[in-house]
């Protein structure tokens, strides 16, 4: 991993600057991290169902055709023949002729033998409430994944950063150990050449052993830390989890002074979860209108153009236009509307009391991220201090250890407060880092992305 790391130093110099590195990691996690990718489509498939909604405002025209074949059914019998053959006898005797014939009385079947229908219809909704308010809700439903795929993606990029930092902070913690163990093992190294000259007993090289393979237990939990984070962090960016990671620190720590203004007023301003909320509230508003509309009647116009007869002939005896205009008025329908009315009042009211409990939950997180942020900041001064002090007590130690004025018991005892106060430095550093990651999620305030 260092061969490669230095080699990508060496080719793009600039990459591998400050907060470069994560800036990229984090492109790359929002271009490819799989819970954002499904965000997204859902967000796409939304806008269809909006378009999908607003075409019902516009015509629809159908083409349908139909032949029937038909045996059997009612029969109507019409005496044709009892109304005018009396007539028709009586002016043959008048006249002294035959001019007029007899008839026979008729049966009409009902059910042609073979018939056909060909029609092209155009449907215009005029009046029609369903479909206004209905692309009214479609277009917020819009709105809201749109506000979803923003939420998402500004927590993922905190998330990413406190990957990142994580991933470091273990890397570091690793790196330290591991000149930590050389100390141990030149500590063993010296043990036994004095046991050899008879300088020190036995006790003291079996001390350091045994402080050796505590150490390695220790180092081997560190070592499993780093790969969680290794693995965690390539999750996220939808990586082989195995895969090697660039790692930098930046060369400064962003500070909270740097930034003025009313953050709580910011975050309430700009967070996704209360303008996803408004738009429920405003979805519930049209969702009450629509349950209101019911007092209004639809109404439609229609228009066939097309040919029907006994066999298809295209002319002018069997050609046909009809135009309709249809009213579809619902009078009364069981109270179920009166239910709806008042359910969508009560979805209003809920989606309101939400609003303000969001905001305080939102004012509630901004004061305990700065919070978090500044205990986080006096850390990191604690912790400098704490290793100043440890640093120098340890090389005090160290030289009496050489001199044979102090014991191995202090030596081991010294080392183990400077290891921890480095270790307790590296972290605070980091947890600053992630502290303020949560500080720019919350507040909605991004220095980079």
């Amino acid at each position: 991993m260092k061969v490669w790391f230095m080699t990508i130093m060496l080719l793009v110099p600039c990459f591998l600057r400050g907060q470069e590195v994560l800036d990229d990691y984090i492109r790359y996690g929002l271009d490819n991290n799989l819970t954002l990718q499904q965000k997204q489509s859902g967000y796409e498939k939304s806008i269809e169902a909006l378009r999908e909604a607003r075409s019902l405002f516009y015509p629809g025209l159908s083409f349908n055709a139909r032949y029937t074949l038909s045996d059997g059914g009612r029969i109507i019998d019409f005496p044709v023949g009892d109304f005018l053959n009396p007539v028709y006898s009586t002016l043959n005797s008048l006249l002294a002729t035959n001019v007029f014939p007899f008839v026979d009385n008729q049966e009409i079947k009902f059910l042609r033998p073979h018939e056909q229908e060909t029609k092209f219809r155009l449907i215009q909704p005029v009046v029609k409430p369903d479909i206004y308010y209905n692309s009214k809700i479609k277009k917020e439903l819009t709105l809201f994944n749109e506000e979803d795929v923003n939420q998402y993606r500004r927590e993922l990029i905190a998330e990413i950063r406190k990957a990142y930092y994580n991933v470091a902070m273990t890397d570091r913690v690793v790196s330290m150990l591991k000149e930590t163990r050389k100390l141990l093992t030149e500590n063993i190294r010296v043990n036994r050449k004095l046991v050899d000259n008879d300088k020190v007993t036995m006790d003291y090289l079996y001390r350091s052993e045994t402080e050796l393979s505590k150490f390695d237990q220790e180092f081997q939990t560190a070592e499993n830390n780093r790969r969680t984070a290794y693995a965690y962090f390539n999750f996220l960016l939808n990586k082989p989890l195995s895969d090697s990671v660039i790692v930098t620190e930046p060369d400064t720590l962003p500070l909270l002074s740097a930034y003025t203004g009313n953050f709580t007023e910011i975050a309430v301003n700009n967070r996704e979860e209360l303008k996803k909320i408004a738009s429920y509230v405003r979805i519930s508003d049209m969702k009450l209108s629509l349950d209101k509309s019911g007092a209004v009647p639809d109404m439609y116009v229609a228009v066939d153009y097309g040919i029907q007869g006994v066999d298809y002939r295209l002319n002018r005896d069997q050609e046909y236009v009809q135009a309709s205009a249809i009213l579809s008025w619902n009078l009364f329908s069981g109270f179920r509307n009166r239910a709806r009315i008042k359910q969508s009042v009560l979805d209003r009211e809920m989606a309101n009391r939400q609003m303000e409990e969001v905001k305080k939950q939102i004012e509630l997180q901004v004061i305990n991220t700065m919070n978090d942020l500044m205990t986080a900041e006096k850390g990191i001064v604690a912790a400098e201090a704490r290793v100043r002090s440890a640093r120098e007590g340890f090389r005090l130690v160290k030289r009496k250890y050489g001199e044979g004025q102090a014991n191995m018991i202090e030596f081991i005892d010294a080392r183990t407060t400077l290891t921890q106060a480095e270790e307790n430095l590296i972290i605070s550093r980091f947890t600053y880092l992630s502290a303020f990651a949560e500080f720019e999620k919350v507040t909605t305030i991004h220095t980079n992305n």
